[in-house]
């Protein structure tokens, strides 16, 4: 009868919703990014044209002071032989701009540009970046350093990229620094850990972009062990400005393990 029936239901109901969200059903931020990557390189395959990705508009040379930004700088030993075929071949497209080594990086957060006067949410006294480094200070050296593997290659419709391998651990870092962003940038889309090698500086055909960077779309082209997250300033004057670096977060410097839950190991692929 219904009503003796429902009262087993409404039991049924709140046990399921105990164990609805067991730690291994937490969302997995390495699947997440992989998933994301499948996603790029199949629209990139859809695209008729590419896009102008420029990061040095006329908005961002008016500044007064520099960008300030967390990142990974990348060692240029964690490159193979087959980055430098890579490059050559990008730069065979008319609209592609190279980045130069000394420019490689993976971003992590953006804090925004430092002004005396902060006049919009995207800007900060020097003191407003001292303040964020001090309190995200203590909570990043608790996570672990990581190994990480840079590709295969891969392209957003405005640049190319490198695919980044780390077992979820930026995007993890990333979330944890959005505590401390005074008033965190608006974007478009969620955070991928990426290493960008080359713009695209104008509206163009895309031709056969995709075709070639295909050769090297089963290719891992770096690995290194990222030990340190750092906080660098760059100058909007130029347009590949060597990155200031105005701190380090060393990662592993405390006895916390640095374990996060992780869905355990079925035995199934």
């Amino acid at each position: 009868m219904p009503g003796r029936v429902a009262p087993k239901r409404e039991h049924l109901a709140a046990l399921t919703r105990r164990a609805r969200h067991p730690l291994w059903w937490l969302p997995d931020p390495a699947a997440q990014q992989d998933e994301a990557y499948r996603r790029i390189w199949q629209n990139l395959r859809t695209l008729r044209d590419v896009r102008d990705g420029r990061h040095d508009t006329a908005a961002w040379r008016e500044r007064s002071g520099p960008f300030a930004m967390c990142c990974v700088r990348i060692p240029p030993s964690s490159f193979v032989a087959d980055l430098d075929n890579l490059r050559t071949v990008l730069e065979s497209f008319p609209y592609v701009r190279i980045h130069p080594e000394s420019f490689l990086h993976i971003p992590i957060q953006e804090i925004g540009f430092v002004a005396n006067q902060p006049a919009g949410r995207n800007e900060l006294t020097r003191k407003g970046l001292d303040d964020f480094i001090a309190q995200a200070h203590r909570p990043l050296l608790d996570f672990p350093r990581f190994p990480t593997v840079l590709g295969p290659v891969n392209s957003f419709a405005d640049a190319a990229f490198l695919d980044v391998h780390d077992d979820g651990w930026l995007s993890r870092i990333h979330r944890r620094l959005l505590d401390f962003a005074t008033m965190p940038p608006s974007t478009r889309y969620p955070y991928l850990p990426h290493l960008t090698l080359a713009h695209y500086d104008r509206v163009a055909p895309i031709g056969n972009l995709p075709a070639v960077l295909a050769e090297w779309r089963d290719l891992p082209l770096g690995e290194f062990v990222i030990d340190r997250v750092e906080v660098v300033l760059l100058d909007t004057n130029e347009t590949f400005p060597p990155l200031q670096v105005v701190h380090e977060f060393m990662l592993g410097t405390t006895r916390a393990t640095g374990a996060f839950p992780r869905r355990p190991d079925t035995g199934f692929d």
